[in-house]
């Protein structure tokens, strides 16, 4: 494997621009370039996200529970108004 270098313009740092022209330091920089070699490039999708659904506060099977548990305590007062009206059509 062989490899070239190249010399570019000189470097010069910002804190040089600024203590002027005359002070400037020169530095090359050496360019490396592989001539051969494999390539990577990794494309990566972006996440997309999705509009925010609304979620109900209780779940379909919790709402049924209640509904039975509310026809039940409906039932036990009736029965229990039912029998108190017994009772006390007896005496």
């Amino acid at each position: 494997m062989s490899l070239q270098s190249y010399d570019t313009e000189p470097l010069s740092s910002a804190t040089e621009e600024g203590k002027g022209k005359s002070q400037k330091q020169h530095q090359p920089i050496t360019l490396i370039l592989p001539t051969s070699g494999k390539l990577f490039f990794e494309k990566k999708e972006e996440l997309q996200l999705c509009k925010p659904q609304l979620l109900p506060l209780k779940s379909f099977s919790l709402e049924k529970l209640e509904k039975i548990h509310l026809q039940a305590q409906k039932q036990l007062q009736e029965t229990r108004a039912r029998t108190a009206a017994l009772n006390a059509n007896e005496f």
